[in-house]
């Protein structure tokens, strides 16, 4: 009798453990068998399977481009030098809308491309980066009489890159109308004999849109800013239809 109460127990121990080992593998292709119990981690091992691992923050690649303008327009030592950069983000503005006595509600009001991008360079000994921002500076001023030129006399664009494992381009923006708007001090001390020195700088720009082509950093198709037409306002004599007038003659229609 205890034998048997063992074997049976032991069946079902087995049976239970294969049914398991079948529905995981099920669920790393995709298919479920029922309502099961989730797998975690399994579920977060084929997540980065399907995905291709996890993005690295040292994975990436920048491609600024100053204005046609400036003499050295595209420096690919630039791009190389850039030790570190903060991908621009994206906020909307809120408003709080209520309605008597209920609760409130934060609508959007407006959006607006978040702060300036800082990246960060390493410094050759003939500063040649340092020089290149330098440059791309003096195009918007006058170096006599020091005033502003127009805007798009010094705007250029930049392209920011998520590479992949294999440095292959995953993910990318294309930020516009940017210009070196800081181009931070370098720092120097007696003790720093291992330092690289570094170069900050902060740059402007006044929106960023996804890269649809990876490859040729083409964007993806936005609807152009358009003219929406002016409103008019009801004034004696100049022939516009208010809302009250409009609301009388639809109520006669109805008569």
């Amino acid at each position: 009798m205890a034998f048997e109460n063992l074997k049976n127990q032991f069946q079902n121990q087995l049976q239970s453990a294969l049914k398991e080992k079948v529905r995981d593998a099920l669920s790393d292709i995709g298919v479920g068998i029922g309502v099961t119990k989730r797998n975690s981690i399994g579920d977060f091992i084929s997540s980065l399977h399907r995905s291709g691992g996890m993005a690295r923050a040292n994975q990436y690649e920048v491609e600024i481009i100053a204005h046609q303008n400036h003499p050295d327009k595209q420096n690919r030592t630039i791009n190389l030098h850039c030790s570190a950069i903060n991908m621009p983000g994206h906020n909307l503005e809120q408003q709080t809308q209520r309605l008597g006595s209920a609760p409130a509600r934060e609508i959007v009001q407006g959006h607006r491309y978040a702060g300036n991008i800082t990246a960060t360079f390493y410094l050759d000994a003939s500063l040649e980066t340092k020089v290149w921002f330098d440059t791309w500076q003096e195009l918007t001023y006058h170096p006599v009489t020091h005033k502003a030129k127009y805007y798009d006399q010094y705007i250029g664009e930049m392209y920011i890159y998520q590479l992949g494992a294999n440095g292959e381009r995953t993910y990318g923006v294309k930020c516009d109308e940017v210009y070196p708007a800081t181009v931070g001090p370098i720092e120097y001390a007696a003790e720093s004999t291992d330092m690289l020195a570094l170069l900050t700088v902060e740059f402007a720009y006044r929106k960023w849109t996804d890269v649809s082509d990876l490859k040729s950093g083409t964007t993806y198709q936005r609807p152009s800013e358009e003219f929406l037409g002016y409103s008019v306002e009801k004034l004696p004599g100049n022939g516009v239809e208010s809302d009250f007038e409009r609301r009388q003659r639809v109520q006669q229609l109805f008569k």
